[in-house]
């Protein structure tokens, strides 16, 4: 019998990006994994089929410390998570660490150049971003030696009645990234309404369990980059994702996901601006047309042909 490797992952942040991270549990079925990240996501990895030891990364064993590991995964961008990872006794590391500055390994150069700490430089990592053909997963996988086929999230599944008329949209986004708003959200929810869909807007939950249930209830979800797009994939729902200003190159959409970038995404690409007018560049035309073909491509005999906007 082949002896379990130890592996230990550590991410912590934005919770989208811990998502989308799971992917990587795929290829470890038959190890020993500890992950460590904030404590409110620890509920992503409740109930898993894998096995998984999920800790805090501010409140965690002294074992994790004193372990001998056969990797680490160590994919935070920050210092304190650097220098855990550079502290640990592993055969193998992936990822950031810790060598009087942070650092990076060279098997992680295609996605972390591309990085806020990158040492080529925020513009120019930028520059690499915008013309990066490779989504996440392929580029993670890629630093581990492994090709990407499409290995999906791995994380808490709530069990919910799916209602295929149920149309989930998350209008919000995080306040660092105003530009990733769509003027037209509650427009469409309104029309959609009046075609008989029923809609729902999400809403931050104590629990975050309880926002996963809600989007799990929906047969298709509106967002924009973020975290309910995430949850979407990863409960096999379809959806439209709208790309303000980050790339729309990085999210694999497992055949589920229809993405509507703005035109003058590279005018916008990553910064933290406000000017509400780049929410209004994407029309609602857009967006309610590509709702209708993308949603009835899933569910044809739910969709009524013929009703789209002219602009």
């Amino acid at each position: 019998m082949t002896q379990k490797r130890k592996i230990l992952v550590i991410k912590t942040g934005a919770a989208g990006d811990v998502v989308r991270t799971t992917s990587v549990l795929n290829l470890f079925k038959d190890d020993s994994v500890v992950w460590l990240t904030s404590e409110p996501y620890i509920a992503f990895f409740q109930d898993l089929d894998q096995e998984i030891g999920v800790f805090d990364i501010n409140n965690y064993p002294d074992k994790i410390l004193s372990d001998v590991y056969d990797l680490v995964l160590s994919q935070e961008e920050e210092a304190d998570c650097a220098k855990l990872a550079s502290s640990l006794n592993t055969k193998k590391l992936v990822g950031v660490y810790w060598d009087n500055g942070i650092k990076y390994t060279n098997d992680s150069n295609p996605w972390l150049d591309m990085s806020l700490i990158s040492p080529l430089g925020k513009e120019a990592a930028n520059e690499l971003k915008k013309v990066n053909p490779y989504s996440f997963q392929e580029l993670f996988f890629q630093s581990l030696g492994v090709q990407f086929n499409g290995q999906p999230y791995q994380i808490y599944q709530p069990p919910v009645e799916r209602n295929k008329r149920r149309v989930g949209i998350e209008k919000t986004a995080g306040a660092r990234w105003a530009y990733k708003q769509w003027h037209g959200y509650e427009a469409l929810g309104n029309q959609l309404e009046k075609e008989g869909f029923e809609v729902i807007y999400f809403e931050k939950r104590e629990d975050i369990r309880d926002y996963l249930r809600e989007i799990n209830s929906c047969g298709f979800v509106l967002s924009g980059d973020t975290l309910a797009m995430h949850i979407a994939l990863a409960y096999g729902i379809p959806g439209i994702a709208i790309f303000n200003c980050t790339s729309p190159t990085e999210i694999y959409d497992y055949n589920l996901l229809l993405k509507i970038v703005n035109p003058k995404l590279n005018d916008y690409f990553y910064s933290t601006g406000n000017d509400p007018e780049v929410s209004k560049i994407i029309p609602f035309e857009t967006v309610y047309n590509a709702f209708k073909q993308h949603y009835g491509k899933f569910y044809p005999t739910l969709i009524q042909t013929g009703d789209t906007v002219s602009s």
